[in-house]
């Protein structure tokens, strides 16, 4: 189901609550859910939304489908760890 193209936030929603990874074309940003909440994630900023935010905000949005979130391994320590090292040798 990789690389599949979504069109409108109401039919990315379920992806998320699924726990998919989503890349927003419009905005190459990815999100994806966190706890309660739906993270967004682009190179030079992120943030935290509730879904009628998402709803509101990517209604006419073109998505693609990347992988779940199990799959990407995302690990906060690991990011932790990453910035703390990037703080100190700057």
């Amino acid at each position: 189901m990789k690389n599949k193209m979504i069109q409108q936030s109401y039919n990315a929603l379920p992806y998320l609550k699924m726990g998919y990874v989503l890349y927003i074309l419009d905005n190459k940003a990815m999100a994806y859910r966190d706890e309660d909440r739906i993270t967004l994630y682009h190179e030079k900023w992120h943030t935290k939304i509730s879904d009628d935010d998402f709803l509101e905000m990517f209604a006419n949005s073109s998505f693609q489908l990347i992988e779940s979130k199990e799959e990407l391994d995302i690990s906060k320590e690991k990011d932790d760890e990453y910035y703390q090292w990037r703080y100190h040798h700057q």
